[in-house]
């Protein structure tokens, strides 16, 4: 029993010691297939560095372990601004670099990651600029993926400092800065202008539309009153007629009534009127004709 609890306390400082050396606490160390583990005594490597994954060990107290990132790192670099053919462009691209020997890397870099990026950026800007430089506009604005062998290149300039360009590739090419506002505001003028010749045509069709609908307007205005005066002269004569073949058939009859439509018209309440009792106009207002 007693050897029992002995190996279960001897297993489970293992595996203590193995989980503080995620953190680099204690003598074991873990080394992840992501990264480089540098050994330092007294801030100094002294035996090779680690790089396959697995456990190891250390000394403790003395013995520092350094971790370096060892996948492939993205550097999003600052867009170069040059002339090419008549426009004055900015050209975005990125890098992909990874570190291929850890001794080297730390020894060239101080701030790792942080200074490989600058001094990366600062070798690419120049690079980049000298071959999109001899690229033509449409092979540029094609987005072309690879230029040239920018990331062999500068990789042999930088394989004395343990770093790889593994990839150097055109992210996205546009106008600097200062420049597009002047693009922005050519545009809107010209989409103003556009706007202004649209706006015209169709005032003027607008004016054509609407002459072409008066003339016809008056046009069919003007059949309309002359089918008119025609129809109405027509029943006007109708109705003469009408009237001269009742007049014909009773002379009498007839002089009676349009005497009565005169008087209708013309005689109202508090009418006063002089003439001579002879006249035509009293002739059926006379007492003796009302009395037959």
């Amino acid at each position: 029993m007693r050897l029992f609890f002995a190996l279960l306390i001897l297993l489970g400082s293992l595996a203590g010691m193995i989980w503080a050396g995620q953190y680099g606490v204690g003598p074991a160390v873990v080394v992840n297939e992501w990264e480089y583990k540098i050994p330092l005594l007294l801030g100094a490597p002294w035996r090779e560095s680690l790089s396959e994954p697995g456990l190891t060990w250390r000394l403790p107290l003395v013995e520092e372990m350094v971790t370096i990132d060892k996948r492939l790192h993205f550097l999003d670099a600052e867009p170069v601004e040059m002339q090419i053919e008549s426009e004055r462009l900015a050209v975005d691209y990125y890098a992909v670099w990874r570190v291929v020997d850890p001794l080297l890397f730390r020894r060239s870099f101080s701030r790792l990651e942080q200074g490989a990026e600058t001094v990366i950026q600062r070798q690419l800007k120049s690079v980049v600029g000298a071959a999109v430089g001899r690229m033509s506009l449409q092979d540029l604005l094609a987005r072309a993926e690879l230029v040239g062998d920018l990331g062999g290149e500068v990789s042999k300039n930088l394989a004395a400092k343990g770093i790889e360009i593994v990839d150097v590739r055109i992210n996205r090419t546009e106008l600097p800065m200062e420049a597009k506002s002047a693009a922005y505001d050519q545009m809107r003028e010209q989409r103003r202008a556009i706007s202004r010749e649209h706006r015209a045509r169709g005032e003027r069709e607008a004016r054509e539309i609407k002459a072409k609908a008066d003339r016809e307007a008056r046009t069919l205005l003007a059949k309309a009153s002359s089918l008119a005066e025609i129809t109405r002269g027509q029943g006007d004569a109708e109705a003469s007629a009408i009237y001269a073949q009742a007049y014909g058939e009773d002379p009498e009859f007839y002089a009676f009534v349009r005497s009565l439509e005169a008087y209708r018209e013309t005689l109202s309440e508090n009418t006063t009127m002089v003439l001579s009792p002879e006249h035509a106009f009293l002739r059926y207002l006379d007492p003796e004709i009302r009395g037959r």
